[in-house]
């Protein structure tokens, strides 16, 4: 069996790579310990930001696979690749990043795994760090441990059980409690993936490592994308309710589509070519909005939405002409 170490799997996208790996391999995450590990998953309490503590943490244990969860920025992989006993020791590295690397104001969709990288309006510093994240990874192994292959995985918007993001359950607090949903008048387009899918290409990627390129990039998303419109609807089929849906203006209104919707206003779709010819399968949207659903009623006491997102769309709504 494999011993497969995770930076962060104890919540979302962690947690569904965590409880997949550990059912054919050995697995251990690495966290602040904030959150328990799985059952069946060994646990390193340690700050990895502390270089250090990792160190210490780290003597000693050898890995065939490290698989990075919560590596923001540059600082995030440099600390870890200094805290590696041994990098050599490696088969492997995964590096989740993100399709907020995409210079999307400049590319047409679908973006992809070859296209420019560069800042944009959209996420700002977020997508800037994931981009020297990645470098410093592919700088350090180059250099240090060339035989080690370097697998970039560039999700776009994961949903899914444990969401901590407000975005399907937004959705779903609206529907359930009878509220519409606002979303932007020019519906752009969004692709998703389900957690769980998410863990299972990683599990085939490193079940497959040894017959991967020394350095490979994926984009990693449902092979369809879908229209705001279309996700609202989806989550209504879900939670078993028709939702009311507003078309809005927010531009013409001096307004920000963050103001009352959980996504940016311009189509994110990836080429997901690639990775499907590595793993075909994906969870139909209908059904992992189910287990999502299901998620947000078991939990929905312990979930919180931000005030202003409520307090902006009793004011839109107060604006607009009534029927």
């Amino acid at each position: 069996m494999k011993d497969v170490l995770i930076m962060g799997g104890s919540y979302f996208i962690g947690r569904a790579i965590a409880e997949r790996l550990s059912r054919s391999m050995n697995v251990t995450l690495l966290n602040r310990g904030s959150r328990c590990a799985p059952d069946g998953v060994r646990q390193i309490t340690c700050d990895r930001s502390d270089c250090q503590k990792l160190t210490q943490a780290l003597t000693g244990k050898t890995f065939d696979c490290i698989v990075d969860v919560c590596g923001l920025h540059q600082d995030h992989a440099q600390t870890l690749c200094h805290a590696l006993n041994n990098p050599k020791s490696l088969k492997s590295l995964i590096f989740i990043s993100s399709s907020a690397v995409y210079d999307v104001e400049h590319l047409d969709t679908p973006f992809k795994e070859s296209d420019r990288l560069a800042r944009n309006r959209f996420w700002n510093e977020y997508g800037t760090d994931k981009i020297a994240a990645e470098q410093a990874y592919l700088r350090f192994f180059t250099n240090n441990a060339p035989e080690v292959r370097t697998v970039f995985l560039r999700p776009p918007y994961v949903y899914g059980e444990n969401n901590y993001a407000r975005r399907e359950s937004f959705v779903f607090d609206h529907i359930t409690g009878g509220r519409p949903v606002i979303i932007p008048k020019s519906n752009p387009k969004l692709q998703f993936i389900y957690a769980p899918d998410l863990a299972e290409i990683i599990a085939a990627l490193i079940e497959k490592s040894d017959q991967l390129p020394i350095h490979s990039v994926f984009n990693a998303g449902n092979s369809a994308p879908v229209t705001c419109r279309e996700w609202v609807e989806a989550c209504g089929r879900a939670a078993g309710m028709a939702p009311d849906i507003i078309e809005y203006d927010y531009a013409a209104a001096g307004r920000n589509v963050r103001d009352f919707f959980p996504f940016f206003d311009y189509d994110n779709i990836l080429d997901v070519s690639k990775i499907k010819e590595i793993c075909p399968n994906e969870t139909p949207f209908d059904a992992g909005l189910r287990n999502a659903f299901q998620w947000f009623t078991q939990n929905r006491q312990s979930i919180t939405f931000y005030p202003h997102i409520a307090a902006n769309e009793a004011e839109i709504l107060a604006s607009l002409p009534q029927a």
